[in-house]
């Protein structure tokens, strides 16, 4: 089940994500300055200078300037660190209509900052902000309907409140979405909020549509796009894309064929349980490709997923069994597994298993 915030990961990303996603006011020049020196763009980083420019642009009636005021008394950068000073600069510029600053004194609602916990409050402000199209307020709305937290459960509620955030730009609403799609075999709508939401450098999308490009779903098959995009998601710690790495070195898909970068790849994915990385790394050892050829060592792999139910290792052991390759041949054990595997209604299996008996 997704989580909305975590306390430590929001005190330290509230001015990223304040300076980067007003979707109603424009910037004045005066908090642009201000943000230079928060950020140190052009000039040497002064938080201090920061507070000082914001205090004379929010004087001004800049509710960007308000906003970030709060934040900055919340995060404790430029001034002494005071959630309730915090909450006070938020309150007056939600209240004036900023849908950043109602975004965020829901967040302190929902984590119990400078205010106490309350998830009723928290949706209500989520739900003011996204009224105004703020994305992150519409994201967080889904989430909560999804889960039933400070509002009855609603699924059709959550959807559209994905697909409102998608809409509006969220990155993980855009995943979400494309989900969906991809789930009901609408490649083509799955591509077009894949590709949205990877282009926000959303890694679990990078690793998806570099899956479409590979299997050429909506969208042509091209191998060194899916290449490129399987790399930054692995870069970014999706291990799935580990695998698909593995797949394409292993075969030469968009890369120069190497067995042992398949096989480093397919290690990596192993080491998070990847039962079809082990099951590669098996056909790797069944054929003696980037390894000395071990059909032992491949049918120790093969068994070891073939006990926790993948459906390929399974029908390898079978066979295994009823050649004597890799261990000793036993009928018996190769009709077990392959009833195993008609339970499922492996037809394979049962060709097999009638060709025995």
């Amino acid at each position: 089940m997704a989580q909305l915030f975590h306390p430590l990961i929001m005190r330290i990303t509230l001015i990223l994500f304040m300076f980067v996603s007003s979707s109603v006011f424009a910037f004045s020049e005066l908090f642009k300055e201000g943000r230079a020196y928060y950020y140190g763009e052009g000039v040497e980083q002064d938080y201090s200078k920061a507070i000082e420019i914001f205090n004379k642009s929010a004087d001004n009636g800049d509710l960007d300037a308000l906003t970030a005021l709060g934040l900055m008394h919340i995060e404790g950068k430029g001034v002494a660190q005071n959630d309730q000073k915090g909450i006070e600069y938020l309150r007056n510029s939600a209240n004036k209509g900023h849908d950043n600053a109602q975004y965020f004194l829901g967040v302190m609602y929902y984590l119990g900052i400078g205010v106490e916990k309350d998830y009723e409050a928290s949706f209500g402000w989520f739900r003011i902000s996204a009224s105004q199209g703020n994305a992150d307020a519409q994201y967080n709305l889904a989430l909560m309907y999804e889960q039933g937290i400070g509002i009855e459960k609603n699924m059709a509620a959550a959807k559209q409140y994905y697909i409102n955030s998608a809409e509006s730009g969220n990155s993980n609403a855009q995943h979400y979405f494309a989900n969906l799609l991809e789930d009901d075999s609408d490649f083509e709508g799955a591509f077009r909020w894949y590709l949205a939401s990877a282009r926000q450098g959303h890694s679990k999308s990078q690793f998806r549509l570099g899956y479409l490009y590979e299997q050429g779903k909506g969208i042509d098959r091209d191998y060194p796009s899916a290449l490129n995009l399987y790399n930054r998601a692995y870069k970014a710690g999706i291990t799935g894309a580990a695998l698909r790495l593995g797949v394409l070195h292993e075969f030469g898909l968009g890369v120069k064929k190497n067995y042992k970068s398949a096989l480093d790849y397919y290690n990596a994915a192993a080491e998070n349980n990847n039962l079809d990385a082990i099951f590669n790394i098996a056909r790797l050892y069944e054929k003696g490709r980037g390894v000395n050829k071990s059909p032992k060592k491949a049918y120790d792999y093969y068994i070891s997923i073939a006990r926790k139910d993948h459906t390929e290792a399974q029908f390898k052991v079978s066979k295994m069994y009823l050649k004597g390759y890799g261990v000793e041949r036993s009928i018996s054990k190769a009709k077990f597994w392959l009833k195993k595997l008609i339970d499922k209604g492996d037809e394979r299996a049962k060709k097999i298993l009638n060709k025995i008996n």
